[in-house]
C-alpha cells in the first residue's frame, strides 16, 4: 500500500512538472496598448488558443469607457470568465455572444485585469495584465 502511495505521488510530481492539467487550451496571446484614444489610459487583451494556434476566448478590457468585454468564441462546452481588480465578471455560452460591462472606473485608476478558462464550474489557465483606466 506503500507502494502505491509513493507511485501516486511521483505520477502527481510528473503532471505538474510537465503541465497535465484539465482543459484544452495550448496557448495564450496578451496585448496592452495605450493607443487606444484615452490619454493616460492602457487597454488590454487576452486571448486563450487551442492546439491550432486559433483564438477560443478573448478578455478585453478598453479604457476609454472602462468597457469590459469577454467573448467565448468557440462552443465547445468551455467559457471564460474575467476578474478587474478582484471582482469576478463571467462570460456565456458561444451561442449568445460577447457580454460588455460599463465598469466606470476613475481615470488614472491601475486595473488588475485576469482571464481565466472555465469547465463545468472550475477556473483555470489563468492570465493576469495591468491596464489603466
Amino acid at each position: 500500500m506503500r507502494k502505491l502511495g509513493r507511485l501516486a505521488l511521483v505520477f502527481a510530481a510528473f503532471a505538474a512538472l510537465f503541465g497535465l492539467q484539465q482543459g484544452n487550451a495550448y496557448a495564450l496571446e496578451a496585448t496592452c496598448f495605450t493607443a487606444d484614444g484615452d490619454a493616460g489610459g492602457k487597454s488590454c487583451y487576452i486571448w486563450h488558443e487551442d492546439s491550432s494556434g486559433h483564438h477560443v476566448d478573448s478578455v478585453k478590457f478598453d479604457a476609454l469607457g472602462e468597457y469590459l468585454t469577454i467573448t467565448d468564441l468557440v462552443a465547445n462546452g468551455e467559457g471564460v470568465a474575467a476578474y478587474v481588480n478582484g471582482v469576478r465578471y463571467p462570460g456565456q455560452s458561444a451561442a449568445y455572444g460577447p457580454v460588455q460591462y460599463n465598469l466606470s472606473i476613475a481615470d488614472g485608476t491601475s486595473v488588475k485585469l485576469e482571464s481565466c478558462q472555465t469547465d463545468n464550474g472550475k477556473e483555470y489557465d489563468c492570465h493576469t495584465e495591468w491596464a489603466v483606466a
